[in-house]
């Protein structure tokens, strides 16, 4: 083939290739893929969203509105002349103030050896922690013992644990009784009693759980009943204690408990 032929040749076939099946389209075949993309994009647009899964295509969101401020509630009152009574009780004890419990004294503790086994246990808490806390798990009571033998009785008696108030005897053939009143009023700097009916001649114990003190100077203590089963403690009102003390008296050889609630009045001069 002549040389001077072949570079018309390839450049008609590279226009042929590239330029020619673009540019001489005919327009009415550019104007139907025109109309075809114009048609394609607006079925599109006019075709409904398929709702996302979950959501209801009635959904309409509500208009939520604000909620008006209600009334502020009256403070609940009472004209009942207990209540009233209990109530100045209070104020007077936040006005001018309860005081503090009084320290114990060196005559209290050669006086009583019950306090010396609390003070006792104050050195040495982790033995002795039943002669503090209520928490603590008092020993246990043998009947046997505390009828024969003398050295056993007497270590009982001349210590005391808060928690020996948990300690009945729900087998026994005796049912402790309540000899004073449910509820009793105490000034500050007087006493009040409390007397219960157990098994004669046995261990009655009592504990409070909202200070106050009774005759042995602590909050907790442990008597004899006498030969009719009469047991009776002194519950002294102090300073550092206001309104009602929660007691409970229990003993290990009866059946039952028994609370008591003693209500310390704050001494004033309307009071003397």
């Amino acid at each position: 083939m002549n040389k001077k032929l072949i570079l018309p040749i390839l450049a008609l076939l590279i226009y042929v290739v590239i330029v020619w099946p673009k540019g001489d389209l005919p327009e009415s075949s550019i104007a139907e893929n025109e109309d075809s993309k114009t048609s394609i994009a607006t079925k599109k647009e006019s075709t409904p969203r398929t709702p996302e899964r979950g959501v209801d295509p009635n959904f309409k969101p509500e208009v939520v509105k604000a909620q008006e401020p209600k009334e502020k509630e009256k403070p609940f009152r009472t004209t009942a002349p207990e209540a009233l009574a209990y109530a100045e009780n209070e104020r007077i004890a936040i006005e001018v103030g309860p005081g503090k419990t009084p320290k114990i004294t060196e005559e209290q503790i050669k006086e009583s050896k019950q306090l010396q086994s609390a003070v006792e246990a104050t050195t040495a808490p982790v033995k002795y922690g039943s002669r503090l806390s209520p928490l603590v798990k008092a020993a246990k009571f043998d009947k046997q013992r505390f009828q024969n033998d003398k050295a056993y009785r007497e270590e009982y008696l001349s210590t005391a644990e808060p928690a020996r108030v948990y300690q009945v005897d729900d087998k026994s053939e005796f049912q402790l009784k309540r000899q004073s009143p449910y509820y009793q009023e105490v000034t500050q700097g007087e006493s009040v009693s409390i007397t219960v009916q157990a098994e004669p001649n046995m261990p009655v114990s009592i504990t409070s759980f909202d200070l106050g003190k009774f005759g042995n100077h602590l909050t907790y203590q442990t008597i004899l009943a006498d030969s009719s089963g009469t047991a009776t403690f002194e519950f002294f009102g102090m300073p550092g204690t206001f309104n009602d003390t929660k007691i409970l008296v229990s003993s290990p050889t009866s059946k039952g408990q028994l609370k008591f609630v003693i209500n310390t009045l704050i001494k004033t001069e309307n009071s003397n």
